[in-house]
């Protein structure tokens, strides 16, 4: 794994270097939502004799082609109608979940305690967890999500495809993860590299050697990254106004400075201790030079959700967990604890 992270860590610094496509198309919502399941769209599929393309959504031609795609999506995901669709697109493709707990463990503010997993599961968790963290360095706080974003609308593509759902479904169940991808990524370079190390840490929480899948996937990313290829000649999607994605499981309420939220910039924050009667985080957040004066007026500042602030700064999500008290400031290498 090491010698593949190396590789990977080479083509980052390829991707990140290299010039952008002047001549790369503005795209639609709908087509960048097929650009983002770009590795699984190469994939074949019974049933399915041709690339789905990214213009359109794709139909079966005959009824033949329906039962063959149905059967294969029955056989080998469990799907057959969309609630056991939506139920595995969750299921099979957790990783971007799981990253997010551990990042928690990285930063030394964990989501758990260890001590409340019964000896498999703790040896199960510290197995994935190492294994994630090989690919840190590289991914850092965009993590995997851009594998399971690949996977779930490719999966939901195929559904499409075959009639288990309708076009509108198809729109409506993927509408969330194209706004994740929005949060966490700003082009298809980061969007690639967190692709590929997210699929090797999917195959390799089960298999020791991952070397051949990795080099399928690569291939793949390379077509689509390399000259003329999909992620190269269509510009990842910039909608007018910023579309909000639903990060966390609950979304209490926090206290940010007007400037901060204005600036869309937040660059200190610590714990309070949460206002009693009010379904308050206790959370702080600002850009970290406001004058004193500034953060004492309460006109300057504002009451927001949670999930609005990880939004604006996903890379705090790590720190949710840290204990009262607790005051970070962020430096060019990232967040630091006062």
């Amino acid at each position: 794994m090491e010698r593949i992270v190396k590789e990977i860590e080479k083509l980052k610094i390829q991707y990140e270097s290299r010039p952008v496509n002047a001549d790369a198309k503005e795209v639609s919502r709908e087509e960048f939502t097929l650009l983002l399941s770009g590795v699984s769209a190469c994939r074949k599929v019974p049933g399915i004799h041709e690339h789905m393309g990214y213009e359109r959504l794709y139909h079966c031609g005959s009824e033949d082609d329906v039962d063959q795609a149905r059967e294969h999506l029955s056989r080998l995901f469990g799907v057959r109608d969309r609630e056991s669709l939506e139920q595995q697109c969750y299921r099979l493709y957790s990783g971007s979940g799981q990253y997010e707990q551990f990042m928690t463990f990285w930063k030394d503010a964990p989501m758990f305690d260890l001590d409340e997993l019964n000896a498999n599961g703790r040896k199960g968790f510290l197995f994935c967890r190492g294994l994630a963290e090989k690919f840190y360095p590289l991914v850092k706080e965009k993590g995997f999500y851009a594998w399971d974003i690949n996977e779930r609308i490719g999966l939901c593509r195929n559904a499409v495809a075959c009639g288990i759902i309708s076009d509108e479904e198809f729109w409506e169940l993927t509408d969330e993860w194209v706004r994740q991808a929005q949060v966490f990524y700003h082009s298809y370079a980061e969007y690639a590299i967190s692709c590929l190390c997210g699929a090797l840490y999917d195959m390799g929480r089960s298999e020791p050697d991952v070397s051949g899948f990795y080099d399928i996937n690569r291939n793949i990313i390379e077509h689509l990254m390399g000259e003329g290829g999909a992620w190269d000649r269509n510009k990842w999607y910039a909608p007018k106004e910023r579309e909000w994605a639903s990060l966390l499981d609950r979304n209490p309420g926090c206290i940010i400075t007007k400037r901060a939220l204005d600036e869309e910039r937040i660059d200190y924050m610590y714990h309070d201790e949460p206002s009693p009667g009010y379904p308050d985080s206790g959370w702080r957040f600002f850009v970290g030079d406001e004058p004193e004066e500034y953060v004492d007026d309460p006109d300057n500042s504002a009451v927001c959700g949670l999930n609005t602030i990880c939004n604006l700064s996903p890379d705090i999500m790590a720190y949710l967990y840290a204990g009262v008290g607790r005051r970070f400031g962020r430096q060019e290498s990232g967040w630091e604890e006062e």
